[in-house]
């Protein structure tokens, strides 16, 4: 299959693209060049700017498309309506986030979604509203040949977030006390290849519907999380002080978020969804974050998580 990838040099484009290489596709990337350049030297490679051009894709088709970096409807339209059909069968990589918070837990991929936005640019505090108007307008422009794949928070090897690897290197580093989210709140995560894997397939069986792509079920708890980090680092855990929600601490979520991380996943499951165990991510985590600071190739994104400096002064102020 003749796959068109938007982006796919960064985190989860990539490993979309190297899943699709690796079960025999022919990849084509599509993205500034700005990022990554000479990584999947087996796709090809146009340069352009889904943003203001496009042109690089004028007069090509692919038989499927995967967007994994749209997030305002006018990223979806100006594409689909450059593509004008040449695209086929079209991947809409949404997000969890697209319903609401006060969501029931266990809901599905049926359960009501946020009002979409409509604004040109990106705002994140309507990042999820955003993304329901990036789905409705792909679902106008392509209809049947429809694709959604709405993931919960994303982890793994070549996360440029540092929301997961940051509870890696943390719990690797050893330091007692370490402040943490309250313990009891669930966290589902799934790795990027996982995600990757199960998109792939879901394109290759024709599929035009929408899945929730989390992990696991039943969802773990923070706490269980982070005594998972320890065995797949080799590490005892240290001391861990809760402190509840607090912005600082990736990943954390106030109590009126927890629902959207109890997904209900029976649908992806019965469609061939499987995860690998957190334990195996972790140890995959730390030895790719461990190699990209030697070689001098990864920065922490700023503002997220704390140095030791700043936890100590947080955990002070309990």
């Amino acid at each position: 299959m003749r796959i068109l990838v938007i982006g796919g040099t960064s985190f989860v484009g990539r490993h979309m693209a190297q899943t699709a290489i690796d079960r025999g596709h022919e990849v084509t990337l599509f993205n500034r060049g700005r990022t990554n350049p000479d990584v999947l030297p087996a796709a090809e490679r146009l340069t352009g700017d889904r943003n203001d051009d496009l042109g690089a894709l004028d007069g090509r088709t692919w038989e499927a498309t995967i967007d994994v970096c749209a997030y305002v409807p006018r990223q979806v339209r100006t594409l689909l309506e450059s593509l004008n059909g040449r695209g086929g069968h079209y991947v809409f990589v949404s997000t969890i986030s697209v319903f609401p918070d006060a969501t029931p837990e266990n809901f599905t991929e049926d359960s009501p979604l946020r009002e979409p936005a409509w604004d040109d640019e990106l705002v994140m505090e309507l990042y999820g509203e955003l993304k329901v108007a990036c789905e409705q307008v792909a679902q106008e422009l392509v209809g049947d040949r429809l694709l959604i794949i709405r993931p919960g928070y994303v982890i793994g090897p070549y996360d440029p977030t540092h929301r997961f690897t940051y509870w890696v290197e943390r719990v690797a580093e050893g330091r007692s006390p370490m402040a943490t989210p309250d313990t009891a709140q669930p966290l589902q995560c799934i790795d990027a290849r996982d995600l990757a894997a199960f998109t792939i397939a879901r394109l290759e069986a024709g599929d035009v519907t929408s899945y929730n792509v989390t992990a696991p079920l039943p969802a773990p708890t923070f706490g269980q999380v982070l005594e998972t980090i320890a065995r797949g680092v080799g590490q005892r855990l240290p001391e861990a002080r809760a402190i509840g929600f607090d912005e600082r601490l990736p990943l954390a979520a106030p109590p009126d978020w927890w629902t959207l991380m109890r997904a209900d996943l029976s649908k992806p499951v019965a469609a061939g969804l499987t995860w690998r165990p957190l334990e195996q991510t972790v140890a995959d985590t730390l030895d790719w974050v461990s190699k990209a600071r030697a070689d001098g190739a990864y920065t922490p994104r700023q503002g997220v998580g704390m140095s030791s400096g700043e936890e100590t002064a947080l955990l002070a102020e309990q």
